[in-house]
């Protein structure tokens, strides 16, 4: 069950993940039947829950632009003053009454520093949900792989099941015929009972692993029975300079330099404090007294703005070049884990290639040989038990080397930003002895 083109970091896939997920939002996987990882996505991309909370973040900064493209309410006031007290005060002679209205006008670009700022932060924003949606899928094709080998895993256990059987139906002969010691006979039932209890123990994970497959369209009872992948079929070789010049396309880094802009324009936004707003006032008041009315008009602008700025200017600047710094780190740092990981992937590449090729085929001709040597009665039941075990040992390893190799090429294709591979349809038994 294996890879041929899986599109996980890729924009190109997300858009077409995203059509599917848009045109069969109420799609599940067909029930009782095999499930292909593009059904898997379909369904992920219209119903995990990670996904679907995506666009209340959307609306949440939406919501801050509006609000950062308000301009200054405009506030109206009443006061009276002289409303009572002694002498020309009694009962409200010399009374004041003032009707005003008050704004502030923003000096030094601040809206304008606002809306950028808010603006920014929905550039970023784009950047983290596409980050969301390539973590969902690379979780998704993760536990994928991990049905796929659970598959394998478990129709190697049903083989080893049946060889054991076949082998103590043997033995029953024999002994029967007197030509083998009982001994042997209970050794062989005792490796049945276990085989019986590694292909319980497979079933379990095998079910296991689908329910968490399951899980990530939020469905807790798996309806499919199988899934369709070619678990051997390791896909092309990338080298490893181009996997290094693809990170240029890392979605983490893109969000990296999209925080960079994002302090630019808190800088902006902390230098537009510098420059102090005009608070101005207009109204009319009514003077008790006197039976006449004037018109008022007030100016205020506080002192010092530019000192008071000063700290939230410094802070900003300061985590500008902390982004640029973290950057660079972020850039170096994936290179090295992309070298990492595509040397331990060529070293699981080249285990499942030589297991594929020339292990399993040598283990496969010597078990044929010492089967017609113990039905000849020229080996003994531990021999013949011996090179079968080998057999479904190396057989095993094939399955883990794979899966390995798969889920290094997720993590590679996550960091770099680019889609190569994914499963094929084609289900091919590789490890039936």
């Amino acid at each position: 069950m294996l890879f041929t083109r899986i599109g996980l970091a890729c924009a190109g896939l997300l858009l077409c993940a995203s059509v599917l997920g848009q045109n069969q939002a109420e799609n599940k996987p067909p029930a009782g039947g095999a499930l292909s990882l593009q059904a898997a996505i379909s369904a992920t991309m219209a119903h995990n829950p990670a996904l679907s909370g995506l666009k209340f973040r959307r609306q949440a900064l939406e919501a801050e632009r509006y609000s950062a493209g308000l301009k200054p309410e405009v506030r109206l006031s009443a006061e009276a003053e002289n409303i009572a007290g002694s002498g020309d005060y009694t009962g409200g002679q010399s009374a004041e009454a003032t009707l005003a209205l008050s704004s502030v006008i923003e000096l030094g670009g601040k809206r304008d520093a606002r809306l950028s700022l808010a603006g920014e932060r929905q550039a970023a924003g784009v950047f983290v949900e596409r980050i969301t949606e390539l973590e969902v899928l690379a979780e998704l094709t993760r536990r994928f792989i991990a049905v796929a080998s659970a598959q394998e895993m478990l129709g190697l256990q049903q083989t080893s099941l049946q060889l054991a059987a076949a082998t103590t139906r043997a033995l029953k002969t024999k002994v029967a015929a007197g030509n083998t010691p009982e001994a042997e006979l209970a050794r062989a039932q005792a490796q049945e009972a276990q085989a019986g209890i590694a292909l319980h123990q497979a079933q379990l994970r095998f079910e296991n692993a689908k329910t968490q497959l399951a899980s990530q369209w939020a469905e807790t009872n798996p309806a499919f029975s199988r899934v369709q992948a070619d678990l051997f079929n390791l896909g092309p070789a990338v080298p490893l300079a181009e996997l290094l010049a693809q990170l240029a396309n890392n979605p983490d880094l893109h969000l990296l330099a999209s925080q960079g802009r994002l302090k630019d324009a808190q800088l902006r936004l902390a230098e537009s404090q510098r420059r102090a707003d005009l608070q101005w006032s207009a109204g009319i008041r009514r003077l008790q007294a006197s039976q006449d009315t004037a018109f008022t008009l007030g100016v205020s602008v506080p002192l010092g703005a530019a000192g008071r700025a000063r700290g939230d200017i410094d802070l900003a600047r300061a985590e500008r070049a902390l982004a640029d710094t973290e950057q660079t780190s972020a850039q170096l740092r994936l290179r090295a884990q992309v070298t990492a990981l595509y040397q331990e992937r060529e070293g699981a590449v080249f285990a499942a290639s030589s297991l594929r090729d020339q292990v399993i085929p040598h283990l496969t001709k010597a078990v044929r040989g010492a089967h017609t040597a113990f039905e000849k009665g020229r080996y003994s039941y531990l021999e013949l038990a011996s090179a079968q075990q080998e057999l479904l040992a190396a057989q095993a390893a094939l399955i883990d080397s794979a899966a390995n190799a798969h889920l290094l090429r997720i993590e590679i294709e996550r960091l770099t930003g680019n889609s190569t591979t994914a499963f094929s349809s084609v289900h091919t038994s590789q490890v039936a002895p």
